[in-house]
């Protein structure tokens, strides 16, 4: 197992910087207090297709249910820990970078909502092999009340 992190490699075309990319999208960069593997952020980015953010959430996924199998403890009133902070702060920040993912990508849940020029709109309503949808505007108009 390694751990690799250099800020000088942060590009999307290479597997090194994108490793590294995700390092700094989850603060996986600090040498002495390391959290992930590279083989799990490798990992990462293959099961996302190599997009760094998704990556960087699924890895914060990861962190966070690491720190959830700790419980928060306190030793008298001097010494604590709050493994449930950093469980919040990983799903919060899986959050982000999921969002933040679909901004730069352009991904989106492929609603269609249609309507965006008379042209568009004719082309949709021409083609024989589109679904029949379930409303339309003045469904339930009646002629011979408007006559």
């Amino acid at each position: 197992m390694a751990w690799t992190y250099d800020a000088t490699d942060l590009v999307t075309s290479t597997s090194s910087g994108r490793l590294n990319i995700v390092r700094l999208l989850v603060g996986d960069t600090d040498t002495t207090d390391q959290v992930l593997q590279d083989e799990e952020i490798e990992f990462a980015l293959s099961v996302t297709g190599n997009d760094t953010y998704f990556a960087g959430a699924w890895s914060c996924n990861v962190i966070a249910a690491k720190y959830s199998r700790f419980v928060d403890s306190k030793i008298e009133s001097t010494v604590s820990s709050n493994y449930s902070d950093l469980v919040k702060h990983y799903n919060l920040l899986a959050t982000k970078l999921l969002e933040l993912g679909k901004k730069s990508n352009g991904r989106s849940l492929g609603i269609y909502a249609g309507g965006i020029s008379d042209a568009v709109m004719d082309t949709v309503a021409q083609d024989t092999d589109r679904p029949t949808p379930s409303f339309r505007v003045e469904q339930f108009s009646n002629p011979s009340a408007n006559s």
